[in-house]
């Protein structure tokens, strides 16, 4: 189940990128922006459906890092934001390993999207196709 949720996250991951791409959205970077603080956020929304204050302090502590990151990526250039789509990725596979509030398939899903639209959006960046 772990690995088909990995597939199906890598594959939705670059299909989003890829769908933002032609529907215009990476001509500038807010649209990439609001992106990652959306990935950002399911964490501490299923800590709080969980009822879990220490889990919810954590996961809100990693968002506003995450939305932080964010709001740089915007001011500074795309490359800051594809960073923080893998290194999102990177974070839910560790928690995969030690355990996050959710359902059991969600790190592993939502690792290999972030992974996936991380490297696509970097690509687009090398070739031309999405601002800088």
């Amino acid at each position: 189940m772990i690995l088909i949720a990995a597939l199906v996250g890598a594959g939705l991951g670059g299909l989003a990128m890829l769908m933002m791409f032609h529907a215009g959205m990476l001509a500038e970077r807010s649209g990439t922006a609001v992106f990652l603080c959306a990935i950002a956020l399911f964490y501490p929304i299923f800590a709080a459906q969980e009822a879990d204050t220490g889990n919810l302090a954590l996961h809100l502590i990693i968002f506003i890092g995450f939305a932080t990151l964010a709001r740089f990526g915007f001011q500074r250039g795309t490359h800051l934001l594809a960073g923080g789509l893998i290194g999102h990725g990177i974070l839910d596979f560790g928690l995969h390993v030690i355990g996050a509030p959710g359902p059991v398939w969600w790190p592993a899903m939502c690792g290999a999207f972030d992974i996936a639209a991380g490297v696509s959006l970097v690509r687009l960046v090398q070739t031309g196709k999405a601002t800088t």
